[in-house]
């Protein structure tokens, strides 16, 4: 690796697995020092193992939880130089039978806890005039996506934060970007695709590259957005490997 992280204090939400800790393993590859969390302890104590990371476990959509988590990187290690928001959850159905719980808990797990990190972590990056935050979208949030219109308006509204913290803090030196990968080969997805009719096969054929991405690829674009090879991108989304059109399953 060509150390693109040397010496960044970076901050990684819902790192125990998948696309998290695909990001967390790439940053400590490139020389970061690394701040995890995760909501399970045991996964959260793995992969700060694996990586020489530290952190603490438990629930990114608790407002307090956050702050102290955030504030306890800064007391450590002296500054905060990336966030990486990774939490996020999706509920299948039309959008007429979702409940309000349904509704709810989507917009909380996915929206609130970009927001309550991304919150937490400027008063640290407006003080040392800059830093880098990288949050997670979904390719669901472009377009609107069958039987997924919370999740997906739960993600369209993650593009539109990091769009505003762009516009508003970027005369300080903070860049905010988000990314939006189509679907990506992590457990939870392999285990759902397994039980669906046509399997993996079915499921990539509308998508730009006819394929799952791996969450190593993500890793690899979250990892040069948070880097300063990117230091003129802010405010804008990438999007990588999602469906060329939004269609109705046949």
């Amino acid at each position: 690796m060509s150390g693109l992280l040397e010496g960044k204090v970076s901050l990684v939400t819902g790192a125990g697995a998948g696309i998290g800790a695909a990001v967390a393993r790439r940053f400590a590859a490139e020389g970061a020092t690394l701040w995890l969390n995760d909501l399970d302890p045991a996964a959260l104590d793995a992969i700060i193992a694996e990586t020489g990371g530290s952190g603490l476990a438990g629930d990114m959509s608790d407002s307090a939880f956050v702050t102290d988590w955030v504030n306890r990187a800064a007391a450590q290690h002296g500054r905060v130089d990336v966030l990486y928001n990774n939490v996020g959850v999706s509920r299948t159905a039309l959008i007429g039978d979702l409940s309000d719980d349904d509704w709810h808990f989507q917009q909380r797990l996915t929206l609130d806890t970009t927001f309550f990190a991304t919150r937490a972590v400027l008063s640290h990056m407006v003080h040392q005039q800059g830093g880098s935050i990288v949050s997670m979208s979904s390719g669901a949030a472009v377009g609107g996506h069958y039987q997924l219109g919370g999740y997906a308006a739960a993600k369209a509204g993650v593009i539109s934060l990091m769009e505003t913290v762009a516009t508003e803090y970027g005369h300080l030196g903070i860049r905010a970007n988000a990314v939006t990968p189509g679907p990506t080969a992590t457990g939870p997805l392999l285990a759902y695709l397994a039980e669906q009719p046509g399997g993996v096969e079915a499921h990539t054929a509308g998508l730009n590259l006819a394929r799952l991405s791996r969450p190593e690829e993500i890793a690899a674009m979250v990892t040069w957005l948070a880097s300063d090879e990117s230091s003129s991108i802010s405010g804008i989304c990438v999007q990588s490997n999602i469906r060329s059109a939004s269609r109705r399953p046949t």
